[in-house]
């Protein structure tokens, strides 16, 4: 195959790159995809300039060819953009260098310098692009998937190739003129061109519609008002922790939590200042989780609403009385920060069933235990509200009406205030 046919077929390529990214960000509407097709753009109006070489050295060598390094620094700002990773704008300095290349003597062989020159700079940026993505160090890339990691092996391999290529220049053979595409590895790198230019606009797409696909499932397991998990999702993770526990003996508890005379609120104070109780409750589940002593309990805790004011924390490893602790923080957390919103702040009231792993009963225990923690809420209530109650699941966990409890622990008060609307 003839080098104008390979460059022909390079340019449609990128064409098409160009042209599927900007179809796909009409559909999946993330910015990221106009950076990278505005990166395929530069590359066809770069081919399309080396068609000028022969009679013009200006347009069709330098400028063509600092087109590319200009193309992979606009997917490297898009991978930025992806990622959340910086990448600091003193990248687009790469661009001196070629810049200084018009500064080479009039007699000298410009073939090897700008072959050296543009295959380090497009090897340096591709790099620091499969580093972006592939990277575990630093801050976490919390949405990498499959496909970015695809995305960034592409760019690791065509960084790899021109590296290479920049040893090899010097080989005979591998460079012979810049001006008439003559040598192996310009033949080569054409090639190479084309197949990586098809492989990534895929890989991209593909990387965008992945992490789409994965916020909106995401998004199907939130709570809307509070971004805890809903109902749903709390318990199918719910059964998925409870079944990993089954294997071996340890304490666990599931707590339910509802904003004590909430219904009064909604009615005194309307719907939004109820609204925002809810947030409330959620933030101080999720600052106390983080904030608690026991050793992955923020990990491995399965906070949830379950809907109204209700809530629910599945929390594995905590015994009766790190619950005990956890209640008191929540209790006091919550009379504090909901004064926000209320002069005499909200109090909430908690009912705890604790069980232990161990039995391979337990993967099929969580409505039992949701209804033993029910029945202590209900006794917290009618004991005054504002408290904790505590009941205790003989292993393996009981079923509803079966009889295998122990008796009820005494209540915990958990907040000094008296809470609104009392």
């Amino acid at each position: 195959m003839d080098v104008v046919t390979m460059l022909f077929m390079s340019l449609v390529a990128a064409a098409a790159a160009a042209g599927f990214l900007a179809f796909e960000w009409l559909t999946l509407r993330n910015r990221v995809l106009l950076f990278w097709s505005a990166g395929f753009a530069v590359i066809v109006l770069g081919s399309s300039l080396s068609l000028l070489r022969a009679t013009s050295f200006l347009v069709g060598v330098w400028f063509a060819n600092g087109l590319l390094v200009v193309a992979h620094l606009l997917f490297l700002f898009g991978v930025a953009r992806f990622t959340g990773r910086r990448v600091a704008p003193l990248w687009w300095a790469l661009l001196l260098p070629w810049a200084g290349l018009l500064l080479l003597p009039a007699g000298l062989d410009p073939t090897p310098v700008y072959a050296i020159v543009n295959s380090a700079l497009v090897a340096g940026v591709s790099l620091r692009a499969a580093h972006g993505l592939l990277s575990r160090a630093g801050a976490p890339f919390a949405e990498r998937t499959a496909a970015s990691d695809g995305f960034g092996f592409i760019f690791a391999v065509h960084g790899a190739f021109y590296a290479a290529k920049t040893l090899l220049v010097p080989l005979p053979g591998a460079f012979v003129s810049i001006v008439g595409f003559k040598g192996v590895l310009i033949q080569v790198s054409l090639v190479e061109g084309i197949v990586v230019e098809v492989l990534l606009a895929l890989a991209m797409a593909a990387a965008v519609r992945r992490r789409r696909e994965e916020a909106m499932a995401a998004l199907a397991e939130r709570d809307a008002l509070t971004g805890l998990y809903n109902r749903r999702a709390f318990t199918s993770r719910a059964n998925a922790a409870l079944g990993a526990m089954a294997a071996r003996p340890r304490p666990g508890a599931l707590l339910l939590l509802d904003i004590d005379r909430f219904k009064t609120v909604n009615d005194s104070f309307g719907h939004a200042t109820g609204d925002r109780l809810l947030v409330v409750l959620a933030e101080v589940l999720a600052e106390t989780l983080a904030e608690a002593p026991e050793a992955g309990l923020a990990r491995e805790a399965i906070p949830a609403r379950l809907g109204g004011d209700e809530f629910v924390i599945l929390g594995p490893g905590l015994d009766e009385a790190a619950v005990r602790d956890l209640g008191a923080a929540i209790g006091a957390r919550m009379a504090r920060d909901s004064r926000r919103h209320l002069p005499a702040g909200a109090t909430v009231s908690i009912g705890a069933a604790l069980f232990t792993g161990g039995s391979a009963k337990l993967d099929t225990a969580l409505e039992a235990l949701t209804a033993l923690a029910d029945a202590a809420l209900y006794e917290a209530k009618h004991q005054g509200r504002n408290r904790l109650q505590v009941r205790r699941s003989v292993p393996p966990a009981p079923e509803r009406g079966s009889g295998h409890r122990q008796p009820d622990t005494a209540p915990s008060p958990l907040s000094s205030g008296k809470g609104c609307c009392a």
